[in-house]
């Protein structure tokens, strides 16, 4: 009741504002932000497959279905009430240099162990077009990646 009343008098929007009209000062518009967690980085590498006879339109089934396999963990355990955790990638970004050596391109951010979270497949991307067989013309395949540990500075001072 007694800060019903001293709102009234005063004019102001509760006990912290007539404390702060009594002491000259106004409230923080910006509220703080507490850090809580980190997330795991993620990457999507974007692939575009047009086989242009059997033997590529095999290879492109066999790509994708190996991603799709490797994406997915697997039952164990009796009554199968359990999951094994799917397949670890290490993705490297490489270059050729003009002599034919393969390295490892250090302008590019390191990428920890992975695995893959996503593998979507669009058979029909600029419409449903495919060849006598039946197989499509053109196939579309977006793989995201998710890092399996959080970056520290430590890691990040390594080129993560």
């Amino acid at each position: 009741a007694g800060a019903a009343i001293a709102e009234g008098l005063t004019g102001s929007d509760g006990i912290i504002g007539m404390a702060n009209r009594l002491f000259g000062q106004a409230d923080n518009p910006f509220m703080e932000v507490l850090f809580d967690k980190m997330s795991s980085r993620s990457f999507t590498y974007n692939f575009t497959f047009a086989p242009k006879n059997k033997n590529e339109r095999d290879d492109v089934q066999k790509i994708i279905s190996l991603f799709r396999f490797h994406m997915a963990p697997e039952l164990q355990g009796q009554a199968a009430r359990f999951l094994t955790l799917p397949s670890e990638f290490d993705i490297h970004y490489m270059y050729q240099s003009q002599d034919g050596q393969a390295s490892e391109n250090d302008y590019y951010n390191k990428i920890a162990t992975c695995v893959l979270k996503d593998c979507s497949v669009d058979y029909t991307p600029g419409g449903v077009r495919s060849f006598d067989d039946g197989s499509p013309t053109q196939i579309k395949m977006p793989l995201t990646f998710q890092e399996t540990q959080l970056l520290t500075k430590e890691l990040i001072a390594q080129g993560y």
